[in-house]
């Protein structure tokens, strides 16, 4: 196995975002770009709440998972968001 299969499930969830942003309902992907930035909001106060803590609360795993979760979010936010915008660009044209 080399270092690029590592991203191979990264790539097909990126993948499968994008192809739901473009056939879900505008609403629905509204709402998912809503949810996706409150959970990053999460996302960032806890690794921030980790960061911050004592030392020795957090070891560098739980700061990498931690980071690792606010990447996966943004990342489903930046998607979702760019599927809206798409959608607008293209109704634009339309009219």
């Amino acid at each position: 196995m080399n270092d690029r299969d590592d991203f191979a499930e990264i790539a097909d969830t990126i993948t499968t975002w994008e192809v739901a942003a473009q056939q879900m309902p505008l609403a629905d992907l509204f709402e998912i770009v809503a949810d996706c930035q409150n959970d990053l909001a999460h996302h960032l106060n806890a690794f921030h709440d980790l960061y911050d803590g004592p030392p020795d609360q957090a070891s560098a795993d739980d700061l990498k998972e931690a980071f690792g979760a606010i990447a996966r979010q943004a990342m489903a936010s930046a998607i979702f968001a760019l599927g809206i915008s798409q959608r607008a660009r293209l109704t634009a044209q339309q009219n």
